[in-house]
């Protein structure tokens, strides 16, 4: 059962996201190269033609650029699945649901599962992490991606300066504690890393920051997106 402090974090979450559906796409196109380089994050993980479902899709432009073979999306929101769902309601392999990850009822195994901007506006992580389960197969691959602790400052200031989407009811969580949660809920973490040094587009710069600064030691750590691909004990 959830706690009554996960609950109203939970009702606090769903009203900010109701709220600011009507112009989560306008912030999106503001940070649109912040946007670009998350969906190429997932477009190099996620193979098309494979069965997905996304955790948190909001209004499933994420979901919807991967050439899924089956995709599910899902966002405690329910005002941005009635926009998903007239954005991409007419392609035929992919599905919108409102609701949590503990709630959601699909007899369905998918290949991946995502979860990109989320972790830190789930009122318990370790809760939803073991709700995953149930849409696993052995080979079944989970990629989480969250802001990088580090810029957690200069991320509050730019919304004060309305620069950045409102992030509303959010906590972060150290790269430690999130692989604490998956190895409880007995997943491994196979790959991880750091990317986009550079959220915004300077030109000639920005794409060639974010294509090598991972690459050097001594920056490697410094991007503003972290993620990590996990999938459960053999």
């Amino acid at each position: 059962m959830l706690k009554s402090i996960d609950l109203f974090f939970m009702s606090g979450t769903r009203e900010h996201f109701n709220k600011i559906a009507d112009k989560y796409d306008t912030w999106k196109k503001k940070n649109w190269y912040y946007y670009c380089n998350l969906k190429a994050l997932y477009r190099e993980n996620i193979p098309p033609g494979a069965g997905v479902l996304e955790i948190g899709c909001g209004t499933g432009d994420i979901l919807a650029s991967l050439g899924c073979g089956r995709g599910a999306g899902l966002d405690i929101s329910d005002e941005m699945i009635e926009i998903a769902k007239r954005k991409y309601g007419s392609v035929n392999n992919l599905a919108f649901y409102a609701g949590t990850a503990e709630t959601l009822e699909l007899n369905e195994k998918f290949d991946y599962i995502f979860l990109a901007d989320v972790i830190e506006h789930l009122d318990n992580v370790n809760s939803t992490v073991g709700a995953l389960k149930k849409f696993c197969r052995k080979d079944t691959k989970i990629i989480i991606s969250m802001a990088n602790p580090l810029w957690e400052p200069l991320l509050m200031m730019m919304e004060k300066l309305r620069l950045k989407m409102p992030e509303g009811p959010h906590q972060r969580i150290s790269i430690k504690e999130l692989k604490n949660i998956f190895k409880d809920n007995n997943f491994t973490v196979t790959n991880e890393g750091f990317r986009t040094l550079v959220p915004f587009y300077i030109p000639a710069i920005s794409d060639f920051l974010n294509k090598y600064f991972y690459k050097v030691p001594i920056l490697a750590k410094m991007g503003l997106i972290y993620f990590c691909e996990v999938k459960l004990y053999n």
